[in-house]
């Protein structure tokens, strides 16, 4: 029954990620794994078993969350038979899942754990904030090390509810899945008491305190909302710009470097016509050259940026000696370019191959994918573009899930953010939205307009308070356009990035020594 239970928790949860605008069910979707973990306090098995709870609960969770990488099937444009391709598909599907929960499954661990204590016995409240706390440290370990995957945030569930995501411009999208986590964590010990000690009391405290703390967390952002939509309302305004070129990576004749040069300009040049734009952002890698190599595009698009005004910002490549980057530049009306900002986060086994002599000597069609051939390199620090509008923050792709990019970039003097990807490979999955989800956490994070341009969808210009302007449909050409604010001012959250997880390190570490204390006073006593 445990293990049904947490299987049928853990694919819940996923799959508010799938269906995010229904993603108010994850408030109670994690209930059944910390009803099994507070039920299997009570037994003396070995620890151990709270692991394998854990990993199995990650299992199910990320092969939910990650079933979009489907849509590369059959992977025809790279000569790969049935079976080579739905080996490659499987491997990344529910492989990458079987990685990542291997760090996931420490969070039902130490939350057993503490559960296990005698002081969580004397004072069995105190595992609910313990193991929200505890949740965003493992939400933060994701996003350290060259193979982070922070994709699976709790928070990009609630890419809906505006007013519930304000409270990230206070905390950052930590605090969603802390209080995520909180309120699940509080219904299942209220539903425990309830079914096991008939308990009706604790399990109406346990009832209100969840509405009180999610009405409240939605009275803030309501309040955030207001004083953020005054003050842009307030601001002057610049119309920007998102193409969606429709090119499709390994499905889509392209044609010559030039050609596609050529296309993206003048769709560019039709779109100023039209608005007015002052910033068009394109996608990544959309001209696939090491841009300093070609100085015939180079005049290209500094003539074109004079001519009509605008600033472009836009994907290339870039091999520096034995390295090789994904890269975004941005040129300016006074022939200024400025740049590169090379991308921070390869995706792992996708951009670059960790163990890549073990992958082929276990899968040697697999010689075939870019990323198996030449890995990308990672760049080092985040940029800001010096541009005729000020200074403009990047993105490229998996950046856009790494809080941190933004607080680096808002602190230099960033006023807007932008974000180059592809995504093309996953078609109209839902992929796209969750990929979204974390450019729209990152606008409120920062207070900043976020302008997303993807090769085929979904291409979106994003407000400070996490509202889609205009958005461009998968998998079609066009531009997302609307005034942007040009924002100076820092929210409280780009301030102050790490207080929120510290408090969080403090309150595991010290529930943790307070526990062992408490041990060595209750064995003294007896």
């Amino acid at each position: 029954m445990n293990v049904l239970l947490i299987a049928a928790s853990a694919a819940l949860t996923g799959l508010c990620f799938t269906w995010y605008k229904a993603g108010v069910l994850i408030f109670f979707t994690m209930i059944p794994l910390f009803y099994v973990l507070i039920k299997e306090a009570e037994k003396p098995h070995k620890p151990v078993k709270y692991y394998g709870y854990g990993y199995l609960f990650g299992s199910v969770f990320y092969a939910c969350i990650f079933y979009w990488f489907t849509y590369q099937y059959p992977l025809e444009y790279l000569k790969f038979t049935t079976g080579e391709a739905v080996a490659y598909v499987a491997l990344s599907w529910i492989g990458s899942g079987l990685i990542l929960s291997v760090l996931f499954a420490l969070f039902p661990f130490f939350t057993g754990l503490f559960i296990r204590t005698e002081l969580n016995k004397k004072y069995p409240w105190l595992f609910v904030p313990f193991s929200a706390c505890l949740y965003v440290m493992i939400e933060f370990l994701f996003t350290l090390g060259p193979l982070a995957t922070p994709w699976a945030r709790l928070g990009v569930t609630q890419q809906s509810n505006i007013l519930g995501i304000q409270t990230a411009s206070l905390f950052g999208s930590y605090f969603i899945s802390f209080m995520i986590v909180t309120i699940n964590a509080a219904l299942a010990y209220g539903l425990y008491e309830l079914i096991k000690h008939k308990n009706k009391k604790t399990a109406i405290i346990c009832l209100v305190c969840s509405v009180s703390l999610f009405v409240t967390n939605m009275g803030a952002g309501g309040i955030l909302y207001a004083v953020d939509k005054n003050k842009n309302e307030n601001s002057e305004k610049v119309t920007v710009a998102s193409y969606q070129s429709n090119i499709v990576s390994g499905r889509t004749e392209t044609g010559s470097v030039y050609t596609v040069t050529d296309k993206l300009l003048q769709a560019a040049k039709d779109e100023i016509i039209k608005t007015g734009a002052k910033l068009i952002v394109m996608p990544e890698g959309c001209i696939s050259i090491d841009f300093e190599k070609y100085p015939s595009i180079r005049k290209q698009l500094v003539d074109f940026s004079r001519e009509h005004d605008v600033v472009l910002i836009f994907g290339c490549y870039e091999y520096d000696a034995d390295k090789f980057y994904n890269v975004t530049y941005c040129v300016s009306p006074d022939g200024q370019i400025t740049g590169p900002y090379r991308k921070q986060h390869p995706v792992p086994f996708g951009e670059f191959t960790p163990a890549k002599e073990l992958v082929l000597a276990l899968m040697p069609f697999l010689k075939d994918v870019t990323s198996i051939g030449d890995d990308l390199s990672p760049g080092d620090e985040s940029v800001v573009f010096d541009s005729a509008l000020g200074r403009l923050g990047a993105f490229i792709c998996f950046d856009s899930a790494f809080e941190s990019i933004g607080y680096e970039e808002t602190a230099k003097g960033a006023l807007i953010l932008t974000e180059s990807t592809n995504d093309s490979w996953w078609m109209d999955s839902v992929q796209l939205y969750q990929h979204n989800g974390h450019a729209i956490l990152r606008a409120v994070e920062g207070r900043r307009y976020m302008v997303r341009s993807s090769a085929a969808g979904y291409s979106t210009v994003i407000s400070s308070t996490g509202e889609i302007l205009d958005g461009v449909t998968p998998l079609t050409e066009g531009f997302a356009t609307t005034d942007a604010v040009l924002r100076e001012d820092l929210s409280f959250y780009h301030k102050t990035p790490y207080l929120f997880p510290f408090l969080c390190l403090s309150v595991v570490l010290s529930g943790f020594i307070w526990a062992l204390i408490y041990k060595k006073r209750y064995i003294c006593k007896k």
